[in-house]
């Protein structure tokens, strides 16, 4: 393949491209392209591109930066699946940059208050006092009881 030109697109990447001269009589034709019988294969390369995605794929592949994407799935991604799935936040409502603002921030808010309460059951778990807060839930429930049947 021969290298062709520079293209810029719309989003303002420069891509070089290369194409061959002439692919009609190739054997290896099939394999290497699906275009029509009289295009020849063309391949558009960002070379900064390409930089980037080795240099993000030598990073995945260390183990520091492997025990970071594992914390980031409990710590971060369970956050937008309850979001999602079952606050059913899917889509915004509003437009407009704060209006979004104000409307993500309701959501994580949401999100925030149902980690502190699942918080604080944990502490009440794990707290020494947690058979008497039983009980003494129950006394308070039986004292309500025995008073609506008395209304």
């Amino acid at each position: 393949m021969n290298f062709r030109n520079y293209s810029i697109r719309t989003d303002k990447y420069a891509f070089k491209r290369y194409k061959c001269e002439d692919c009609s009589n190739c054997p290896l034709r099939s394999q290497c392209t699906k275009a029509k019988s009289d295009k020849n294969r063309e391949i558009k390369k960002n070379m900064n591109w390409e930089y980037f995605k080795a240099t993000i794929q030598q990073l995945l592949s260390e183990e520091e930066t492997g025990k970071l994407y594992r914390q980031r799935k409990i710590d971060v991604e369970q956050a937008f699946r309850h979001l999602k799935a079952c606050l059913g936040f899917t889509r915004f409502f509003v437009r407009g940059k704060q209006q979004t603002h104000n409307e993500i921030g309701f959501a994580l808010m949401a999100v925030n208050l149902r980690k502190y309460r699942l918080s604080k059951l944990e502490n009440k778990k794990n707290s020494p006092n947690n058979l008497k807060n039983r009980r003494q839930k129950i006394i308070f429930y039986d004292f309500l009881s025995s008073i609506l049947r008395f209304l």
